[in-house]
Formats: C-alpha cells, sequence, structure tokens
C-alpha cells in the first residue's frame, strides 16, 4: 500500500515544490523591480538636490562679481583723483617764474673817443652789462636805448675830465666810474642795483 501511495505523494510534493518556487519566482522580479523604480527616484531626487546647489553657486559668484564691480570702478576714480592734482601741479610748474636777481648786457659795445686839443688821441672801449631784480627786467629791456644814451653821455663827461687817463684800471679809477654810471642808468630806471664793467680797453690812434 505504501509502495503504491509513495509515487502520488512524490508527485504532489514536486508540484507543490514547483508552484512555491513559481510564487517566489514572481516575487522576486516585482521586488526587483520596485527597488530598481526606488533607486532611480533616488539618484533624481539626489541629481534633483544637487542641481539647485550648483545652480546656487554660480549665482553667489555672480553675484560677488557685480558687488566688486562697483568697487573696481571706483578704484580708477580715485587714482584719477591725484592724476588731475598733477595735472594742476605741472600747470604751476609750466608758470615762468621770476628770479629774484637778473642781468641784461648791451648788445654793442660803447666806443668813447679820447681827444686832445681837440684831436682824437685814442678811443676807449668798454663792454657794460645792467644788474636789477628780477621784476625789473622787462622795464629794462623797453628802456634800452634811453638806458645806453644815459650811459654813453655819462662815459664822454668821465673822458673829458681826465677820467681815462694815466692808470684808469685802478680800483679807485674804476669805483668812481660805476658809481657816476649807477647814477646815471637810475635816472631812467631806478630799479637797476649795479653797472657791470665786462671789458675795458684802450686803442689807440
Amino acid at each position: 500500500m505504501l509502495r503504491k501511495l509513495l509515487p502520488l505523494l512524490l508527485s504532489l510534493a514536486a508540484f507543490l515544490g514547483g508552484a512555491a518556487g513559481g510564487e517566489m519566482l514572481r516575487g522576486s522580479p516585482i521586488e526587483t523591480g520596485a527597488a530598481a523604480e526606488a533607486a532611480a527616484e533616488h539618484a533624481e531626487g539626489a541629481e534633483g538636490g544637487h542641481e539647485p546647489g550648483a545652480a546656487a553657486t554660480p549665482a553667489s559668484h555672480g553675484d560677488a562679481a557685480e558687488e566688486a564691480e562697483p568697487v573696481a570702478g571706483a578704484h580708477p576714480a580715485g587714482h584719477g583723483a591725484p592724476s588731475g592734482d598733477h595735472g594742476s601741479s605741472a600747470g604751476g610748474h609750466g608758470a615762468e617764474e621770476v628770479p629774484a636777481t637778473a642781468w641784461f648786457e648791451f648788445p654793442q659795445q660803447f666806443l668813447v673817443p679820447i681827444l686832445y686839443d681837440g684831436r682824437l688821441d685814442s678811443t676807449m672801449i668798454l663792454t657794460l652789462s645792467l644788474e636789477m631784480p628780477g621784476t625789473a627786467r622787462e622795464t629794462v629791456h623797453a628802456h634800452e636805448i634811453k638806458l645806453r644814451d644815459a650811459l654813453l653821455r655819462q662815459l664822454l663827461i668821465h673822458a673829458n675830465t681826465g677820467g681815462f687817463d694815466g692808470n684808469f684800471t685802478s680800483e679807485a679809477q674804476l669805483r668812481k666810474l660805476r658809481a657816476s654810471l649807477v647814477t646815471a642808468v637810475r635816472n631812467v630806471v631806478p630799479e637797476i642795483s649795479d653797472v657791470l664793467i665786462g671789458d675795458i680797453g684802450r686803442q689807440e690812434r
């Protein structure tokens, strides 16, 4: 009897085992698909969360760049101001400065004839310059002809009174000559301070 039932029991066990195995196989794909969908959703969520962060980062850098722009714009302006100061300073240096002391040399020498008994004996040759404050330079230039006339007149007086006789280069004679010449030019331009004798010589006939 047992031998007859054993094949049936084995067949039933095999059937039940196959059914159970099929159910297990069916459940596995479902679970696997659900897990895959969950993983995909998780990945999408992760990507979605990362994108805003990534987008926010450039935005923050963009804001920083926009905030930096006014500072960068203000920097050249700051440098521009000293540039203007230098320009005004350069303009100040460009203005002509008036020297404290100036000199004027007559372009032509003074020729003074020395006469004896109405005859020309020799000729004195002098180179003269004028010393003055810088502010009087233009005035002296404007009165050059009058100053030359005043000097020549005084040189003739000096020659006719014997000032060029003998040792006319002695300190006493030159001091007297300068004093008379200074007085003559100050009658034309009072600001003149001195008359300088650059050259003095006597040319015999």
